[in-house]
């Protein structure tokens, strides 16, 4: 499954927040650690993602954030885990350059199996 995402960055708050452009139904946000929320629809699907302390979790500076030229979310849920993986892609002096992080974290809620990678629009 491929979606189309969009993002807004909160300078101030550190948060990026990533979400689907499509029609959905909520379903439920699931809390991957500290600082890494994604949020499911009713069919089990990812559609939005919320990153505290973003420049932390990718090692990007603040002012970069707004200057994003491709974000790749991949997703993998099993029934045992679930396992993110996200890349911003951004310029930086004219050179394009990956910032990335990976997050796994055990399936408590459920949710079913699924994969998905949702690229921005």
């Amino acid at each position: 499954m491929n979606s189309k995402v969009v993002y807004d960055y909160d300078r101030k708050g550190d948060s990026l927040f990533i979400y689907c452009v499509e029609n959905y139904e909520y379903e439920v946000s699931l809390e991957l650690d500290n600082y890494v929320t994604m949020d499911i629809d009713k069919e089990g699907k990812p559609i939005a993602f919320e990153f505290l302390n973003a420049s932390k979790i990718f090692n990007l500076d603040k002012v970069y954030f707004n200057r994003l030229s491709e974000i790749t979310i991949q997703s993998n849920i099993t029934e045992e885990s679930i396992n993110l993986k996200v890349q911003l892609t951004v310029s930086i002096h004219n050179k394009i350059q990956t910032f990335g992080m990976n997050r796994i974290t055990t399936n408590l809620n459920g949710i079913p199996s699924i994969e998905a990678k949702l690229v921005t629009a």
